[in-house]
């Protein structure tokens, strides 16, 4: 499967950060207030901008941020470490199915595919399914490391790179600053 290594590295405070993609620069995080706000600049010549709010559906929760395009519909919700991408649904910090708790304390975070659970989007999530999360164990499509104020990578299969530099400007914001 195809990978894509992504890291973020904090440039003038700990809030603003570059975002490399393969070893190229590919986008600017912006976060002025330091309230996890922020606009998101890609430098691919698009002039697309991303906007990260730490508001989900009008509520603040830790591990959450709503991502939109130009200001239009969210492109990404992510709930308390849980987002749903083209039907399927994603867990931060999980454990991925056949890994032992033992290879979970080399210090990466895993991002895994929920493909076991009954829900196709983040918003299907019912209360008891929510009590429920850290049970599952997915299929590993995703890894953070380094997190923190020297630098925050995120390695990610084919299946995400679409939205993998708003991805990882996200987790940067929520795993390594906030």
């Amino acid at each position: 499967m195809l990978e894509v290594e992504y890291v973020v590295r904090s440039s003038r405070d700990h809030h603003d950060a570059e975002i490399f993609q393969s070893g190229r620069l590919a986008a600017h995080l912006e976060a002025p207030g330091g309230d996890l706000r922020a606009l998101l600049k890609l430098e691919d010549g698009s002039g697309r901008v991303y906007h990260l709010e730490p508001r989900v559906d009008g509520t603040i929760t830790p591990f959450s941020s709503s991502i939109y395009e130009n200001g239009g519909k969210p492109i990404l919700k992510i709930k308390s470490g849980v987002f749903s991408y083209r039907g399927k649904v994603y867990l931060f910090k999980s454990l991925p199915e056949g890994r032992s708790m033992k290879g979970h304390l080399d210090g990466s975070k895993y991002i895994c595919r929920l493909d076991n659970l009954p829900h196709h989007d983040v918003d299907e999530i019912d209360r008891l399914t929510w009590g429920q999360l850290s049970k599952y164990r997915g299929v590993d499509v995703g890894r953070l490391s380094g997190l923190g104020k020297l630098g925050h990578k995120v390695t990610l299969e084919g299946e995400l790179t679409d939205v993998g530099i708003p991805l990882s400007a996200a987790s940067y914001l929520l795993y390594a600053v906030g």
